[in-house]
């Protein structure tokens, strides 16, 4: 395992450093959370292919809508650190040994612990239904078991925070089961995304 931790975030280095590469964020577009093939997943192969033909990242940030993401995320994390007594180290990316063509980006990692957090800031009403279902909300169910399976770690916390509410903190253990699922399905995607940018290259005057 690689952890990349001399760069940021949403920096043109990072952005450098995901080129064609499958971020945990970005799994529901190859599978969905039962495992099952997701519809997004051609585009999303003709999207990275994109990307490592041209060299340049597909996605676009606004500056500002960036600045205040990471103004959230930082009192996100806050919050979590006083809630748990956890302290946290903000890193950039973390690869597999060997970059297979996979990363996570997680939100922190906990200092002394083989663990990663995952943070979101949200608006009352979804605040609200996390604290009332106290369970990992399914849209980041993949993510946290891509990271727990980029990593091979054992735990990844899922922290959310709304001004006037109690974090919600929930500890998301490993799913063997969907873990070997994803590991297979990272396989083939790569493989025929590679498969396709040799062929596009020969095409290529």
């Amino acid at each position: 395992m690689e952890i990349i931790r001399d760069i940021s975030q949403g920096s043109d280095a990072w952005m450098n450093l995901r080129i064609g590469s499958v971020g945990a964020s970005s799994l529901s577009k190859i599978i969905t959370s039962t495992g099952k093939r997701s519809t997004q997943r051609q585009g999303y192969l003709y999207t990275l292919a994109g990307e490592l033909l041209t060299g340049q990242k597909a996605e676009s940030y606004s500056n500002q809508n960036m600045s205040n993401g990471l103004e959230m995320e930082s009192n996100t994390r806050r919050e979590f650190q006083l809630e748990t007594m956890e302290q946290v180290e903000e890193v950039g990316l973390i690869f597999p040994d060997g970059r297979p063509g996979w990363h996570c980006s997680p939100d922190g990692i906990l200092i002394g612990e083989d663990a990663g957090l995952e943070l979101k800031s949200v608006l009352p009403a979804t605040q609200v239904k996390y604290l009332d279902k106290g369970r990992l909300p399914t849209e980041y169910k993949l993510q946290c078991q891509m990271s727990l399976f980029v990593t091979g770690w054992s735990a990844w916390y899922f922290c959310s925070h709304c001004v006037g509410f109690d974090p919600f903190i929930l500890q998301v253990e490993r799913d063997e089961d969907l873990i070997k699922i994803i590991e297979t399905e990272l396989t083939k995607f790569v493989s025929g995304l590679n498969q396709l940018v040799k062929k596009l290259k020969k095409e290529i005057p």
